[in-house]
């Protein structure tokens, strides 16, 4: 399949998933039941999971994912985001939603929202990523609320989710200018406390770095599968455990994470405590502009 054409079936898979989720994240909805209805999804329509489906509840930012026993459910009130990422020949549509769980949108959803179709209007060629950043802050503190400084968009490239230009969520100062032929994902977070993340302790999704020298046979037999099955893209621990069980992937990837085979992404919270929301497009940047494609 041509790399455009790629994108754009990657792109119409997560967007008919994502127009399903309202109707699927609901109180009392287990965290892993969406995950495993999403990701199957992907699947079933011939495509691969870009990344695991973050979803990620009210302080928490990003990179939270059900382990493969997750008991954890949702709550009225909550804000629930929802990330995911479809993958044909390695080709990445990546688009997000917040939720809040049975009740209207409010302020802080809409606030990323209105900040990713502000910024979406900026996208041309030429156009500077600081400048599209700028309108993202001034959209999200109309709303009385910040973005998170410490959260970007990114440009997609095959087999890397996160790769050039940046796209910040406030006017850095400097920044490139957006070129036609570009492939980007705008995502701005907005948040009601001080608008920066932190580590959290817990790690969920990893990805492959590099081969290293590995002793242990199971962690070499964890990472020839890493390798084979996901490439340079993150993958769940979860995966990994329907494999080889939850407790020999936990000791496997300890082992290659302190051996530099492999990198852990932190769950990442607001480290105010405060309430985030997301909202994210993937796109062309074409002669008139942004060609969404999720």
């Amino acid at each position: 399949m041509e790399e455009r054409d790629a994108y754009l079936k990657a792109g119409e898979i997560t967007r008919k998933i994502k127009g399903d989720l309202p109707d699927i994240a609901k109180i009392d909805t287990p965290y892993l039941d969406v995950a495993k209805y999403v990701e199957g999804k992907i699947i079933d329509n011939g495509a691969k999971p870009a990344f695991p489906i973050n979803i990620s509840v009210n302080n928490i930012s990003a990179h939270d994912t059900p382990t493969i026993d997750d008991k954890r459910t949702f709550s009225k009130g909550d804000y629930v985001k929802l990330d995911i990422g479809a993958q044909i020949d390695g080709f990445i549509a990546d688009t997000a939603i917040t939720i809040k769980i049975g009740e209207p949108d409010d302020d802080l959803v809409k606030a990323s929202r209105d900040a990713l179709q502000a910024a979406i209007d900026m996208v041309r060629p030429g156009a500077k990523t600081n400048e599209i950043g700028g309108v993202i802050d001034e959209t999200i503190r109309g709303y009385g609320l910040k973005p998170i400084e410490n959260l970007t968009g990114h440009g997609l490239e095959q087999y890397v989710c996160h790769s050039s230009p940046s796209m910040p969520n406030y006017d850095t100062g400097h920044g490139v200018a957006l070129r036609e032929g570009d492939v980007i994902a705008i995502e701005p977070f907005a948040t009601d406390g001080i608008g920066k993340v932190m580590d959290a302790e817990e790690h969920l999704i990893f990805k492959y770095i590099s081969d290293r020298p590995v002793r242990l046979p199971l962690a070499r037999k964890v990472l020839g599968t890493i390798k084979k099955n996901y490439n340079t893209l993150p993958f769940a621990q979860r995966w990994l455990s329907e494999i080889f069980t939850k407790r020999k992937t936990e000791f496997a990837l300890k082992y290659l994470v302190r051996s530099s085979s492999v990198y852990a992404f932190a769950v990442l919270k607001e480290a105010g405590n405060g309430s985030v929301s997301q909202a994210e497009h993937s796109m062309f940047v074409t002669a008139d502009g942004a060609e969404v494609f999720t």
